[in-house]
């Protein structure tokens, strides 16, 4: 049985084509610790898998209803990175993954899985 962590932004766009892989590998018997925001906490929980909440907004695609402009998500990961990534180290520290699965829009897997030293794997979402 392998540990694998899932990083994924928190949009139902990414969740929900990673939520089905994810299931499939509980399914063949992995370890699944689930990285998301708390609106998927149920669905997360639901497959099997560990969730983990992010503590920052992570959602990059997140806008603004009233002016259709990008919120505080899509800022702050580009100009603070450290605050997102530090937080996922802290809340895995002690743990030991086998590799991490990622969906494509998931900005910092390169960086995490250098900092864990684990191999990663892209979740392609095909429509």
């Amino acid at each position: 049985m392998s540990q694998v962590l899932v990083l994924s932004s928190p949009s139902s766009q990414d969740v929900d084509p990673i939520l089905g892989f994810a299931s499939e590998l509980i399914t063949q018997g992995e370890k699944v610790t689930f990285f998301s925001s708390d609106k998927f906490k149920t669905s997360i929980q639901n497959i099997g898998a560990d969730f983990k909440a992010y503590n920052q907004d992570l959602n990059i695609f997140k806008v603004d209803e009233q002016d259709d402009k990008p919120k505080s998500g899509l800022i702050s990961a580009l100009l603070e990175p450290m605050k997102f990534i530090d937080d996922i180290v802290v809340q895995i520290r002690g743990l030991k993954f086998d590799y991490a699965v990622f969906s494509p829009s998931y900005p910092y897997a390169s960086i995490i899985t250098q900092l864990l030293g684990i191999s990663r794997t892209q979740q392609m979402i095909s429509n």
